[in-house]
């Protein structure tokens, strides 16, 4: 990636003082005129790149400068460590252990004694690490996968994936991929991917972005169903829950302890499953259909256990 190398070249002119146009290139493993180009950039870019003619020539940054003082602070420089770590950590991307391994360079050990801000994203299980190494790659390198997906109603599918990225959201991995299956943007949970698979076939990027996404998202569900509006009204006991799980401008608390709640769901089994999390701390108040189901839910989980 360009503005990795441009940010190792950088990192390498500030610890080894000078530096040839071919060592660099063989260092990166890119041409020499690619080498020229990125000196073009950071020089334009505002980095004060020397260039040194002769045997004994080469490029080297002019005295004094350091890229951790004059264009990342320390907390600037910590915040890009402690990020990285914990998406190495959760990844296990060699690329990452690289990156990481350059910004370590710029950091005084003995500036961070007195940091205590740290930011940690949990190790994901080995499957879940083996599935972001493979949509990482196919992302980098425009390669079709294969997966088996199990979706929201327990079926599985075999599907072709364009992926466009990877985030995290609520503790939980996710990429998002155009289906070659259903023809359209979809969002995949990384725990109910069975199997990932790299295939010969590329692709040509599709000109969507994350916006698309929640575009798709807030107008409609996988199922183009409209999304209906739901009551609760919650003990205070579950109050903690409440605020983990629900946003505040859904949460209305009142005098006696008790809490109502306004949620949006796209399907009853959605809602359903959300709410029996509660068990008895909780009370649907509206719609009537969600309370008959819920009653229905209730007696079909007590006549598993009839003898």
């Amino acid at each position: 990636m360009k503005i990795e190398r441009l940010f190792g070249i950088t990192v390498l002119l500030i610890h080894r003082k000078r530096m040839k146009a071919a060592e660099l290139s063989r260092y990166f493993e890119v041409s020499e005129r690619t080498i020229y180009r990125d000196i073009n950039s950071l020089s334009r870019a505002g980095i004060p790149i020397l260039s040194l003619p002769g045997q004994e020539g080469g490029y080297e940054l002019m005295e004094g400068f350091r890229l951790d003082k004059k264009y990342l602070t320390l907390d600037d420089l910590l915040s890009i460590q402690w990020a990285l770590k914990s998406v190495e950590n959760a990844t296990g991307l060699k690329d990452i252990e690289s990156l990481l391994a350059k910004v370590n360079q710029l950091i005084d050990p003995e500036s961070i004694q007195d940091h205590c801000v740290h930011f940690q994203i949990s190790q994901s299980s080995d499957l879940t690490q083996h599935h972001i190494q493979v949509i990482y790659h196919s992302i980098q390198h425009s390669r079709v996968i294969r997966i088996r997906y199990v979706d929201y109603n327990g079926n599985e599918t075999e599907r072709y994936i364009e992926p466009m990225a990877i985030f995290l959201k609520d503790y939980n991995w996710y990429t998002w991929a155009y289906c070659l299956l259903r023809h359209e943007l979809r969002v995949f949970k990384l725990t109910r991917i069975i199997e990932t698979h790299n295939t010969d076939r590329y692709f040509t990027r599709r000109p969507y972005t994350m916006e698309d996404i929640d575009a798709k998202k807030n107008g409609k569900s996988e199922n183009n169903a409209i999304p209906f509006t739901v009551r609760l009204q919650f003990s205070q006991e579950a109050r903690a829950q409440v605020l983990d799980n629900f946003k505040e401008d859904e949460i209305m608390n009142h005098p006696d302890g008790t809490i109502s709640v306004t949620k949006e769901y796209y399907t009853i089994d959605q809602a359903l499953t959300h709410i029996i999390s509660y068990r008895n701390k909780v009370r649907i108040m509206h719609p009537k259909e969600l309370i008959h189901k819920f009653i229905n839910c209730l007696d079909d989980m007590k006549n598993i256990y009839k003898e």
